[in-house]
């Protein structure tokens, strides 16, 4: 599949947000807390979005020194605007969400992609501005190298009365300044290899919403199969992520005999592409040539998104619990956070 062209989208705006959308200056806070898992000389920090529930519901994101045991809150929201996903530049001086900021009138309720710095000195700012309220933009992921941002588009009124899905494409840019283009149709949940060159994806079809796994070129070119076979076959896949030699693919999903009920958080955040998410599920591995899953957790809990360690040897996952820390192969799995508004991504960074 080569590249096509992207729907349209509006220039930026020529100055920053207003003040009116976001009325409350960030500021950036320190905390600290016990450093429980030392004896895993675990170096480096973690990037994440937290949920206060005693706090109307308020998002965050935070990062964790994983050596100190330092949380800087470094964006909070104000009132009714919220994150879905964050990813970090590689040098770790950019971050970029999929965001709704605070409403205003007449105003509409897009998520899209905003772009600030990570030591919070400006608010976010829009990447693009959507071409219809109806257009959403989230799922969005930086190349290792620094060059593109992918991301995963969906309009709310693509979708005949036979479909369960919107279609969902994967578009990505060149960082900064550069033009969308999409890369694979029907498709969600992009990430990268660790040398930039390969792409992970889950397909939907829009009619009977089965998954399926699929690598590409990372230009969407030479799209293959990653085929499931045995007894285990997930029905929904979520959250693949490329091991760090890249012979194998990691994916959150549910066993089998699981099925997908829309929770009453799904239904208020409009969350589709991440069916699994609001279901019990574990990680599984599966090698890019394809092949039986192997389950290699068995924690049967909510909202896995994972990030490798910059040295390689270990994976950081979300889940409905908070943070844990695991060995490549499902071992060793260690409680960081214990929070349950904790969800979304998490990114490694040095």
């Amino acid at each position: 599949m080569g590249i096509t062209p992207s729907p349209p989208i509006e220039s930026l705006p020529a100055t920053l947000p207003s003040s009116e959308s976001f009325p409350h200056p960030n500021i950036v806070t320190t905390t600290h807390i016990p450093v429980t898992w030392a004896d895993l000389n675990l170096t480096g920090r973690l990037v994440y979005i937290a949920v206060s529930p005693d706090d109307n519901h308020v998002s965050r994101i935070q990062m964790l020194d994983l050596a100190t045991g330092e949380i800087q809150t470094l964006f909070t929201t104000t009132r009714d605007d919220w994150i879905f996903y964050v990813t970090i530049s590689p040098d770790a001086k950019h971050l970029v969400m999929s965001y709704i900021p605070p409403s205003q009138a007449g105003s509409s309720s897009n998520r899209t992609l905003y772009s600030m710095p990570a030591d919070a000195t400006i608010p976010p700012q829009p990447l693009f501005l959507a071409p219809t309220p109806a257009d959403h933009y989230t799922q969005v992921e930086w190349s290792p190298d620094g060059k593109y941002i992918y991301y995963t588009h969906y309009n709310d009124n693509d979708k005949p009365d036979a479909q369960l899905n919107p279609p969902y494409d994967i578009l990505r840019m060149r960082y900064p300044g550069g033009k969308p283009e999409k890369i694979a149709d029907h498709a969600f949940w992009p990430r990268i290899s660790s040398d930039s060159t390969k792409l992970v994806y889950v397909s939907l079809a829009p009619v009977s919403g089965k998954n399926e796994l699929y690598m590409a070129n990372a230009d969407g070119t030479g799209r293959q199969s990653i085929a499931l076979l045995g007894s285990e076959i997930p029905e929904v896949i979520d959250a693949p992520i490329f091991s760090p030699d890249g012979q194998s693919v990691l994916f959150s999903a549910p066993p089998p005999s699981q099925a997908y009920m829309p929770n009453w958080f799904d239904k208020l955040l409009g969350v589709q592409v991440a069916r699994a998410h609001s279901i019990p599920s574990d990680w599984w591995s599966v090698p890019i040539t394809g092949g039986a899953p192997n389950r290699i957790t068995n924690i049967q809990t909510i909202n896995l998104f994972a990030s490798i360690s910059p040295d390689g040897q270990h994976i950081v996952s979300v889940s409905g619990d908070g943070l844990f820390v695991m060995d490549l192969d499902g071992s060793s799995l260690t409680q960081l956070i214990s929070d349950t508004g904790i969800h979304g991504t998490v990114r490694w960074i040095p």
